[in-house]
This record gives C-alpha cells, sequence and structure tokens, in this order.
C-alpha cells in the first residue's frame, strides 16, 4: 500500500474547514444562547454543562487543528510520513488512517507507555 500525499492533503484541508465550520456554528449557537435563552427558563447548572462542553469540543477542534496544520506543514516541506521518534517511515496504513501522525507505530507504543 502506498501513501497518495494529494489525496491525504485533501482530506486534511477538508477536515480543517469543517473544523472551522464547526467553530463558527458553536459562536454563532454561543450568540443565540446569550441573547434568547430567559434566565428563569434555563438552570444555571445546565448552561455550565453547555459552556462546559462547547469549551471541550473547541479545544479539541483547535488540538486537532494545529495537527492538520503541522502535517500540511510536513507535507510541503517533504518531510511528511516520517517518524519523529527513530526516522523512519511511517507505514502508509497507519498514514492513510491517521492522516496527522507523526510516529510509527512503535514509537507511538513506547510514548504511550512512557505517558501511562
Amino acid at each position: 500500500m502506498t501513501v497518495d500525499v494529494n489525496r491525504i492533503q485533501r482530506t486534511l484541508l477538508d477536515r480543517r474547514r469543517e473544523l472551522f465550520e464547526a467553530v463558527a456554528r458553536v459562536e454563532d449557537d454561543l450568540r443565540w444562547l446569550d441573547t434568547n435563552v430567559e434566565p428563569e427558563v434555563a438552570e444555571e447548572g445546565q448552561e455550565e454543562n453547555i459552556a462546559r462542553l462547547l469549551a471541550r469540543l473547541d479545544d479539541r477542534g483547535k488540538a486537532e487543528i494545529e495537527d492538520i496544520d503541522a502535517a500540511l506543514a510536513r507535507i510541503a516541506t517533504g518531510d511528511y510520513g516520517r517518524c519523529e521518534g527513530c526516522g523512519n517511515a511511517i507505514p502508509a496504513a497507519r498514514l492513510n488512517a491517521l492522516p496527522t501522525a507523526v510516529a510509527c507505530v512503535a514509537c507511538a507504543a513506547a510514548r504511550e507507555r512512557g505517558a501511562g
């Protein structure tokens, strides 16, 4: 199996656009909540839970956008598909499944063992 870098680049760009659109929708939803929900109707605890959920989604979205931007930068410089740990090629199957991967399976597993 080979890596179709052009296909992966299109996939990354599409996902990046989806994330930005989702953030824009979240911001619109937050503005709607601020203006359209009467305080006596919405319980304070529920509002806090919604705000925390949206904040977490936003953080995950930001992290994913950063990962996508880093992958696109690696594509631009010709470094895409090389493991940051050992320098070997990341298997095509891994890149096709996880286009933002920065480590081969062995290095990713070793990193997980060290973090856990």
